[in-house]
């Protein structure tokens, strides 16, 4: 059986023309998707399809988990149909949202194990929390610029979105003192541009951040800008989308299974798109083949 989660009203009408049945979900505050995925899956329900951005879908990978972090179906299966503003994780498989893609995915999917990263951090509500994440996550300049985007309009599209909110807070943001630690090894102390923890390849409407980033591989892949001036950071835009920014001197890319970002002050990160807490420790652990994707 099938669940499609938050979608559009015209997929759903011209997939009942093709005589393909779904179950439909729709979602009324933030939240929810995870709900309706946890209880579908505790029903009988075998495969999700989220339809949304990347904040859509990382609620539903939480869905597939309980609150001990434990599997609620472990022969469950996801699989994803991007309209959103980001999409970055669709980006990793060359996924469109044309119906002719979308009865493929339906009908002749490929299933693929991925690993998700469990993360560690300060709700808004002051308690500690734990959520997954499928694709990445980032502390500085990029968890700022999340920030402004989904605090904004986004009414120009994922790419003008994150490019024009990119380009704002380059000019407003202070590099940050950090220390990082990999598998509880410290690799790097001192003024950080961005750190992204990535499982995938792309985020902020289309960065290729991590170039060599696998979803079943069992490892973290660790992009650390350093010290980075505001001229570094405009004179490698274009780098950053292709993916050829690791040559720069002050950008390091490590692998490891667990990373832990430290620091004196408050820290806002993002992840998925989403920024769901902040404080002065945040750790990422990586989780391999946890869920079964259909794309």
């Amino acid at each position: 059986m099938d669940v499609l989660a938050k979608p559009g009203k015209k997929i759903e009408r011209t997939l009942a023309s093709r005589h393909i049945k779904i179950d439909s979900q729709y979602t009324k505050s933030p939240g929810d998707v995870t709900f309706i995925t946890r209880q579908a899956l505790q029903r009988g329900y075998n495969r999700i399809v989220s339809v949304g951005g990347d904040g859509t879908l990382n609620e539903v990978v939480n869905g597939f988990f309980d609150e001990n972090q434990q599997p609620v179906n472990p022969e469950s299966c996801l699989s994803f149909i991007p309209i959103g503003t980001g999409g970055d994780f669709a980006r990793m498989f060359n996924l469109h949202r044309d119906i002719d893609s979308i009865i493929r995915l339906l009908t002749k999917p490929q299933i693929r194990p991925c690993d998700v990263v469990l993360a560690a951090y300060t709700g808004w509500n002051g308690m500690e929390e734990r959520r997954f994440f499928i694709n990445e996550a980032d502390v500085g300049l990029g968890s700022a610029t999340v920030y402004r985007v989904n605090n904004n309009s986004k009414a120009l599209g994922g790419f003008l979105s994150f490019f024009l909110a990119f380009l704002y807070t380059i000019f407003t943001y202070r590099n940050l003192d950090l220390v990082i630690k990999v598998d509880g090894e410290t690799k790097y102390e001192g003024k950080t541009g961005i750190i992204v923890v990535g499982n995938g390849s792309y985020f902020g409407g289309g960065v290729k951040v991590a170039p060599h980033a696998r979803i079943d591989d069992g490892l973290l892949e660790i992009i650390l800008a350093k010290d980075l001036k505001k001229r570094d950071l405009l004179a490698n835009i274009v780098n950053m989308y292709k993916g050829t920014h690791l040559h720069h001197p002050l950008v390091e890319r490590m692998v490891g299974h667990q990373v832990q970002i430290l620091s004196e002050g408050d820290i806002l990160f993002e992840m998925d798109g989403e920024t769901p807490g902040h404080g002065n420790s945040v750790t990422f652990e990586i989780i391999p083949a946890a869920i079964k994707l259909l794309v």
